[in-house]
């Protein structure tokens, strides 16, 4: 506790925030519905930082999300009006927000107190102009004043719209307000991303259901457009048994609960083709991906493209295969939990080691299965524990 600035530092979702002893009084009174709190609020005050990391917040994190299923205006459905001013005091709406092919539009909780949202909108301001190459434009929402977002933005050189919805008019209107969100956080939505198309509809939607998970941008461009950004890293290429292998990722670096992909690019040798997901129903090895398991990061289904149809006359059978270029995409979120949190440090590199199956044939015959080891190295950025101006934090 700095006792000078009356200043005391809590554990909020697994890592330490500054606080002032107003900030900490409302909190605990905000959380004694769910913490067991050893004494009075009065009482509370004068124990240790140690002392609040450990009753106070006992229960987990002040402000999640209990949905597995994040509510809102689905694909398909037209969008609500949108009319807000930016971090600039500009007003803008969706006509001046969207591009020719449309709106990347990210939804986050705060770029005050939340590092999981900071890191998230630091992210749009990376993959920024890969969308707008696509004639895709970004911008961000949150319950923010134009100060705080001023001050991130400043921080951070953020330089695409962030719009600030204090009241959570368009939030409500979206359907994601996050009722769990009391004091000082009362507004804040449910974070997640919408890909809009120009005419105000929604082409598709990227929610999880822990709040501390999010879709990286950059993953996302993966899902709508195939394959890596142009500044996404690319391996050597492996020159494996009649196939070329070359791997790739969404992201190079990422922050706890990031949700990125690791790509695996297929190169069938000349009249070699590979078996596409359904060939199994007729016996033959469909190509495979497997991550190998680990606490810092959990993966997720693979997905794989549509494979063209291939008859074998003399056998009377129709599969799916690949004999063309062919990417398949591998998502992984990355961890989030108190112990992992506390382990990042000022970042750290993880090592995700897989293995890759397949068989090939050609027009006469079915080779070896092969077994080819894959991997891929991304960072973990540390967290930003910086707070706004302390006359503009959320109180």
């Amino acid at each position: 506790m700095d006792h000078r600035a009356r200043i005391q530092y809590l554990d909020i979702e697994g890592h330490l925030v500054k606080f002032t002893e107003s900030e900490v009084f409302s909190r605990m009174l905000a959380t004694q519905s769910r913490v067991r709190v050893v004494d009075a609020a009065k009482r509370a005050m004068r124990v240790s930082a140690l002392g609040l990391l450990t009753a106070v917040f006992l229960g987990g994190s002040m402000f999640s999300q209990s949905t597995s299923q994040v509510p809102g205006i689905q694909v398909g459905e037209k969008i609500p009006p949108i009319a807000a001013p930016d971090q600039f005091g500009h007003p803008q709406t969706f006509e001046s927000l969207r591009g020719k092919h449309g709106l990347l539009l990210l939804f986050s909780r705060s770029a005050d107190w939340c590092p999981y949202c900071k890191r998230h909108l630091l992210q749009l301001q990376q993959a920024k102009a890969e969308y707008e190459a696509k004639g895709v434009h970004v911008a961000s929402i949150t319950y923010d004043s134009e100060g705080i977002l001023k001050s991130f933005a400043d921080r951070k050189g953020i330089t695409y719209p962030m719009l600030s919805d204090t009241d959570s008019k368009i939030i409500r209107a979206f359907g994601i307000l996050n009722p769990e969100g009391k004091g000082f956080a009362a507004g804040i939505p449910y974070p997640g991303i919408y890909y809009i198309s120009p005419d105000g509809v929604v082409q598709k939607r990227f929610f999880e259901s822990q709040y501390s998970d999010r879709f990286t941008p950059n993953d996302i461009y993966a899902d709508i457009f195939g394959g890596a950004t142009d500044i996404a890293r690319a391996a050597a290429p492996i020159q494996a048994a009649h196939v070329t292998i070359k791997l790739s990722q969404s992201d190079t670096a990422v922050g706890a609960g990031s949700r990125f992909k690791l790509l695996v690019e297929l190169d069938p040798a000349a009249h070699v083709h590979l078996y596409a997901p359904g060939a199994e129903k007729n016996g033959y090895k469909v190509v495979k991906l497997e991550i190998n398991p680990s606490a810092d990061y959990r993966s997720e289904l693979l997905h794989y493209p549509s494979g063209e149809l291939l008859t074998f006359p003399e056998l009377k059978e129709t599969v799916p295969v690949y004999s063309e270029p062919t990417i398949l995409a591998q998502d992984v979120v990355i961890a989030a939990s108190k112990e992992f949190n506390h382990s990042i440090g000022d970042g750290k590199i993880l090592h995700i080691e897989g293995t890759l199956s397949y068989q090939a044939c050609d027009d006469h015959q079915c080779f070896v299965p092969v077994q080819q080891a894959v991997s891929w190295d991304v960072r973990v950025e540390p967290f930003d524990l910086v707070r706004a101006p302390e006359p503009l934090q959320h109180k």
